[in-house]
């Protein structure tokens, strides 16, 4: 934008110069001098002003030889020995030099040879003046240009940067709902869990309780030891009750564990592959940023597992030890030392997601076949001192 308002600028002080130099410089050089110099200010205005999606390299070369003709003219037959009518056409052609090339180059060059040939003689200084005028204005026009594009390019960084700012945010997005889903899940085969095993347990406690009531009468001896495993019962029922409600909750409490449990129940129930998961110690209420690494992580291993490592079982190892978050995913597949890992996109990305939260990611091979993927993740310091198990 700055540039345009100096070209506009430069293109009504040319023509007011040019207006009032020439004709104050013409007229007292008779009425053939004065049309002549009014036709090519006329063709200047042209060049200066018409639109340039009008302008083609025809057209250019036309008007630029009509001014170097009126010039001849002016010059063999009234005797017009100044040349600097021509000047301007210099600058003119150094500003198309980028979309006319040679062109504007050999049109150039005439002119100023033209130049030359009507100021003669001519001081050395003057084909010096000439040219630099010409490379002055096409080093401007280059600059100009240059600036224009490291705009343009500037804007289309910024919007590919809030395109991707974007995608990273929807992506945010469906990885929580993902994991919602997967907690959801995770929490009805919980729901299904406590009413197999509850409801067994209450039906055995109601059945001994109707035997109680006979047994009080004539066998007091035996009602107690039925007390005894009823209340035996009763406390495995509520510990089973308490052990599914630490994992209950109507918020996202505990969301990045319950989700990833969720996740390994899905993938287990659409393969043939077993899985072990096993929590080694308790865990913290993780950020939502920290459960979505994870959460990526195990998904994008378990996908590779399925895809390419013709396993037959899985365990996963959780633990937190001195503020990390250390996840283990190994397989018994048909991966082997001797053999180079090749990272595709997807574990290179997880290896990337980790390192950006302050992690690691390795890959370790398992004796006697098998590939072992550990993450380490650093805890927030601001991460709840609550405890899950």
């Amino acid at each position: 934008m700055l540039f345009d308002a100096n070209t506009r600028l430069i293109k009504v002080i040319a023509t007011i110069a040019m207006l009032y130099v020439y004709f104050r410089e013409y007229a007292n050089q008779g009425f053939e001098a004065i049309i002549g110099c009014s036709l090519i200010i006329l063709l200047y205005i042209v060049l200066l002003w018409a639109r340039q999606t009008w302008w083609n390299g025809m057209k250019y070369a036309v008007i630029s030889l009509l001014i170097i003709t009126i010039e001849f003219i002016l010059y063999y037959l009234y005797g017009v020995t100044d040349a600097t009518l021509l000047w301007p056409l210099v600058w003119i052609l150094a500003t198309v030099y980028d979309k006319y090339r040679y062109l504007s180059f050999i049109l150039a060059l005439f002119t100023i040879v033209v130049i030359l040939c009507i100021s003669w003689p001519f001081s050395f200084t003057t084909p010096l003046i000439l040219v630099g005028l010409f490379i002055g204005v096409l080093i401007r026009k280059i600059r100009k240009d240059s600036y224009r594009l490291k705009e343009l390019h500037l804007q289309e960084l910024n919007k590919a940067h809030q395109e991707l700012q974007e995608a990273h945010a929807e992506l945010q997005e469906a990885t929580m709902h993902s994991m919602k889903y997967a907690a959801l899940e995770e929490r009805m085969r919980l729901a299904r869990e406590i009413h197999d095993g509850l409801g067994h347990q209450l039906t055995s406690l109601i059945v001994q309780l109707q035997a109680l009531e006979i047994m009080l009468p004539g066998e007091p001896k035996k009602a107690s030891e039925t007390i005894t495993q009823l209340l035996q019962i009763a406390r495995q029922a509520m510990g089973e009750v308490r052990m599914a409600v630490r994992e209950w909750s109507s918020d996202e409490t505990g969301l990045g564990l319950i989700a990833l449990k969720g996740l390994v129940s899905q993938i287990q129930g659409r393969s043939s592959i077993k899985f072990n998961f096993f929590q080694e110690s308790e865990v913290s209420e993780w950020p939502n940023e920290t459960s979505i690494v994870l959460y990526r992580a195990v998904q994008e291993s378990l996908t590779n597992i399925l895809r390419h490592s013709n396993a037959t079982s899985v365990t996963i190892h959780l633990k937190e030890v001195n503020n990390e978050i250390i996840l283990k995913v190994a397989d018994n597949g048909s991966y082997t030392q001797e053999r180079p890992l090749k990272a595709g996109f997807g574990l290179k990305g997880m290896t990337e997601r980790c390192r950006l939260h302050g992690g690691t990611c390795t890959f370790v091979s398992v004796e006697p076949h098998g590939l072992c993927i550990e993450i380490i993740l650093p805890i927030d310091t601001l991460v709840s001192s609550n405890l899950r198990k």
